[in-house]
């Protein structure tokens, strides 16, 4: 097995339109911290079956995120499943590999995924600036760069989504282009406002 990249991240989180801002917030955020978010939107259907891929792009980072807010009803079974996957490659690969599950209540998971029980989650709330939080405890950044920096940066990144979407003619981020553009347009945010180097 190869060892995953420790600045990759895999995302499995809710493909909505409420949860689109708190996927620009994460992506951002990642990105800020130095770090190169990819999810299933990366993964193109080709006849074989997306499985074998998706779990290749999440054995290939070293950190994957998995957020349960969206677990419950409407039951979404792949959301758990994926976090099933990951926490295999946690079990195989302890020391370099890293498995985050965000939700937006405490101790709900308790109740929908009792095996996963005593593991401390990271609770945002179902707001931006808990996925702001949860990203900064969970990742190291820059102690010279104010949260409130960060703060701007994501709103500035956010701010840019709607002409994304005017240029590509789509409605939603969760689709394989605008999932592509919108890293684009957090690296570029990251550099403008030296995050990261350029």
């Amino acid at each position: 097995m190869t060892h995953p990249d420790p600045k990759d991240v895999f995302l499995n989180v809710p493909f909505d339109r409420a949860y689109e801002p708190l996927f620009v917030t994460l992506v951002g955020m990642l990105t800020f911290l130095g770090r190169r978010p990819h999810c299933v939107l990366e993964v193109r259907e080709s006849g074989e079956g997306r499985l074998p891929r998706i779990f290749e792009l999440m054995r290939s980072c070293g950190t994957s995120i998995h957020d349960m807010s969206r677990v419950g009803r409407p039951v979404r079974f792949n959301m758990p499943f994926e976090l099933g996957l990951a926490y295999s490659l946690k079990l195989v690969e302890a020391a370099s590999y890293h498995v985050l599950v965000l939700d937006a209540k405490p101790f709900r998971m308790d109740r929908y995924l009792s095996d996963y029980k005593g593991r401390d989650l990271f609770i945002h709330h179902a707001r931006m600036s808990g996925v702001v939080s949860c990203v900064l405890d969970s990742f190291e950044g820059d102690p010279a760069i104010a949260v409130s920096a960060y703060r701007d940066g994501i709103a500035e990144l956010r701010l840019s989504v709607d002409d994304l979407k005017r240029d590509l003619q789509v409605d939603s981020l969760f689709r394989p282009a605008a999932y592509k553009a919108l890293v684009q347009s957090a690296i570029e945010v990251a550099h403008d406002r030296n995050f990261i180097a350029a």
